[in-house]
C-alpha cells in the first residue's frame, strides 16, 4: 500500500512539474516571439505635416522601418523621438505625433525590432531595443552633423524602458525624456502580467520558471532589466507619467522608478488610468503635464497660439509660453 502511494505521489509530482515546465516554455516564447503581422504598413495622409518613410540600420545589424514627420511649425534642429510600447505599432501614435508637431518639433516614429515593418527579432522588453533607440538618435543627429540639435524622447511602456537602457548603458544624451508607464524591474513586470492573465494563486508557481525561459530565449539576464538602475546618473530632465489604477504597474513600483532617477525629474499620475495611452485617456491632464514640463525644464515656448483638437475631439487652446 505504501509502495503504491509513493508511486502515485511520484507520478503526480512528475505530471505537475511537467505541466509547470511546459506552461513556462509556452508563456516565455509568447513573451519574446516577434509580432506575426509583418505587413509593410502604408504611409497615411495627414493634415498636420508630411510623413516620409525611411529605413534605419541598428548597431547590431537589424533594419528598422520608421516614419519622419516634418512639422510646419518646427525649427530645423528641434526633434522628438516617439517610441511605441510592447506589441504596439507606431501608427497608433499619430495623435501623439500631432501633439508634438503642433508644439514645434519634428517627429521620428520607428517600429522597434520584432514589431510592424521592422526586421523580426526576439523581444527583450527594451534591453536589446536600446540599439534601435541609438539608431534613431544617430539618424537625427546625422541630419545636421555640424550644428547643435535638440532631441527629446517620448517613450511608452517598453519604449520608455528601451530609452532608459540607451541612456544608462550606451551613454546616449537626449535633451529631455518622457517615460510613460515604464516598468521598474522585469521581475515585477512578469509577475504583474501573469497575475492578470492566470490569476494570483498560480503566479508564484510560474514566475521564476517563466523568467528562466525568457532569459534563455532572449539571451540576457533578468537582473539587467532594471530601468531604474539605468537612470541613476541621467543628467537630462525626465517626466514620469503613469496611471494610478494600472494592474501591470503598481504605484509603489512607479515610485521606485521615480526615486531611482538621479537628475531633474517630475512625476504626474493620472487618476483612474490603466496601462493605456494617457493622451487618449485624459487629454487635458496630459497637455497640462507635458506642456508644463517642457516649459519649466527645457525652456520650450509654443511657436504661436493655436487650437489643438485632442483625441476626444475637443478643442484645446494652447497659448504661447510666458
Amino acid at each position: 500500500m505504501w509502495r503504491s502511494a509513493a508511486r502515485a505521489a511520484f507520478y503526480t509530482g512528475a505530471a505537475i512539474a511537467g505541466a509547470v515546465v511546459g506552461t513556462s516554455v509556452l508563456i516565455g516564447w509568447t513573451i519574446v516571439r516577434p509580432n506575426r503581422d509583418r505587413r509593410y504598413d502604408a504611409v497615411p495622409r495627414i493634415r498636420f505635416g508630411t510623413l516620409e518613410p525611411i529605413d534605419l540600420m541598428t548597431p547590431d545589424g537589424l533594419r528598422l522601418h520608421a516614419w519622419v514627420l516634418l512639422s510646419r511649425a518646427a525649427a530645423a534642429n528641434k526633434w522628438v523621438l516617439v517610441l511605441h510600447g510592447y506589441r504596439s505599432r507606431r501608427d497608433v501614435l499619430q495623435t501623439r505625433a500631432r501633439y508634438f508637431s503642433r508644439r514645434g518639433f519634428h517627429v521620428l516614429l520607428p517600429h522597434l525590432r520584432g514589431h510592424g515593418s521592422s526586421e523580426p527579432a526576439r523581444i527583450s522588453y527594451g534591453y536589446n531595443e536600446r540599439n534601435d533607440v541609438l539608431a534613431a538618435f544617430d539618424f537625427i543627429r546625422s541630419l545636421r552633423p555640424n550644428e547643435p540639435v535638440s532631441i527629446g524622447i517620448d517613450g511608452i511602456s517598453m519604449g520608455a524602458a528601451a530609452a532608459a537602457y540607451a541612456v544608462g548603458f550606451e551613454q546616449m544624451r537626449p535633451d529631455w525624456m518622457i517615460l510613460e508607464s515604464c516598468y521598474d524591474t522585469i521581475r515585477h513586470a512578469l509577475a504583474n502580467r501573469l497575475a492578470v492573465r492566470i490569476g494570483r494563486p498560480l503566479t508564484p508557481l510560474l514566475t521564476w520558471p517563466v523568467e528562466m525561459v525568457v532569459e534563455q530565449l532572449a539571451q540576457l539576464r533578468a537582473a539587467d532589466l532594471d530601468p531604474g538602475k539605468a537612470l541613476e546618473n541621467t543628467p537630462c530632465p525626465i517626466l514620469v507619467l503613469a496611471g494610478d489604477s494600472e494592474r501591470v504597474l503598481k504605484t509603489v513600483e512607479i515610485e521606485y522608478l521615480y526615486g531611482a532617477i538621479g537628475g531633474p525629474k517630475r512625476l504626474a499620475l493620472f487618476p483612474g488610468a490603466g496601462h493605456e495611452d494617457l493622451l487618449m485617456h485624459d487629454p487635458k491632464r496630459y497637455i497640462r503635464a507635458v506642456d508644463g514640463f517642457l516649459r519649466d525644464f527645457t525652456g520650450w515656448k509654443a511657436p504661436h497660439s493655436f487650437p489643438y483638437r485632442g483625441p476626444d475631439g475637443a478643442r484645446y487652446q494652447v497659448l504661447p509660453s510666458p
